[in-house]
């Protein structure tokens, strides 16, 4: 009894030491502050397999996982790489990816720098099979050894993954809802409504380079317009007896969507609008409701839109400033 109590009492100690050894000595998985992962390094996930790798070795059945491990180790066991923060790791993972195009620098091999400064060649690659066998492998022999690392401890030793897996879904789920806010804003109820030509052209031009979804999968912010409008108004008469007069105009251009934060829909109101447009606006040789664009010799000029609020101007003998805001009458027409 004396024997057993003494080795309980000896792997207690070092479970101890190496405990204390890692970061500050953080609580359970289950009561894991998110915000501590930005206090995270390399080196504290370097520390925790470190520490995983000295309960379970000495066991032969163990020994091919801690010599893999090991080497790992020592591969990356450098000062420019253990410095790196685990949150610079969590956002290269979002700006390079299987579906994103590579630049032609990258193609020609002339831009040869690391995306993570401080990464050499390998060294992505080690830490994400030092983070598999740790979380995987490890963890199943310390919860074999005998006797068993208790899970609380195990979740201790693995605090630093536990950052880095956080970070990663934080920042998964906010990528997830910013798709989502930008498909929204443009196909959604706070949409522009589009006519019939409208929707023709938008369809057929998201195969062209610059309306077509990225790779991936994220819209284009750019939006084909053609469309008539009967509801612009222009001001005419002299300056003492002005009179407000229609103008038909035809509108032939682009529309931007805003993706920044704080703009459109009711956060954005008037000031920041979910979109902006612009183009060139033809009109006919008279105002009027309901005249064609090309009636007589028609006016040519340009419209920009801030949100809904539209405002033209045409040239010519004739010109006009003209205001109207984005609505349809009929929908699918006008």
């Amino acid at each position: 009894m004396n024997c057993v109590a003494r080795s309980c009492s000896a792997a207690a100690g070092v479970l101890t030491a190496l405990l204390g050894s890692l970061v500050h000595a953080q609580s359970p998985t289950a009561r894991f502050d998110t915000a501590t992962s930005r206090n995270f390094t390399i080196a504290a996930i370097a520390g925790a397999s470190r520490s995983a790798v000295a309960l379970v070795q000495g066991n032969a059945a163990n020994d091919a996982l801690v010599a893999r491990v090991t080497r790992l180790l020592q591969r990356v066991d450098r000062q420019a790489v253990t410095r790196l923060p685990l949150d610079l790791l969590v956002r290269a993972s979002l700006s390079t990816g299987d579906s994103r195009m590579a630049g032609l620098s990258r193609v020609a091999r002339w831009k040869r720098r690391a995306e993570v400064p401080g990464l050499g060649a390998g060294d992505a690659a080690d830490i994400d099979s030092l983070r598999r066998l740790t979380l995987a492998e490890l963890r199943f022999a310390m919860e074999a050894r005998v006797p068993a690392v208790s899970d609380d401890s195990i979740d201790i030793i693995l605090t630093p993954y536990t950052a880095l897996h956080f970070g990663e879904l934080t920042q998964s789920i906010a990528v997830s809802l910013e798709k989502l806010n930008r498909f929204e804003r443009k196909y959604g109820p706070g949409a522009p409504q589009l006519n019939g030509a409208e929707v023709a052209l938008n369809y057929v031009a998201q195969w062209l380079p610059l309306l077509r979804p990225n790779a991936d999968g994220w819209p284009s912010r750019w939006e084909v317009v053609t469309s008539y409008v009967p509801t612009y108004v222009t001001v005419r008469g002299s300056f003492h007896r002005p009179a407000a007069q229609a103008v038909t105009v035809g509108e032939i251009g682009l529309r931007a969507y805003r993706w920044r934060r704080g703009w459109g829909g009711r956060e954005g109101g008037v000031w920041r609008p979910g979109y902006v447009s612009f183009g060139v606006a033809i009109a006919g040789e008279r105002d009027g409701v309901f005249v064609s664009p090309l009636q007589g010799t028609s006016r040519m000029g340009a419209f920009v839109g801030w949100g809904e609020t539209k405002v033209g101007l045409l040239g010519g003998k004739a010109g006009r400033v003209m205001v109207t805001r984005q609505m349809q009458l009929i929908p699918w027409a006008f």
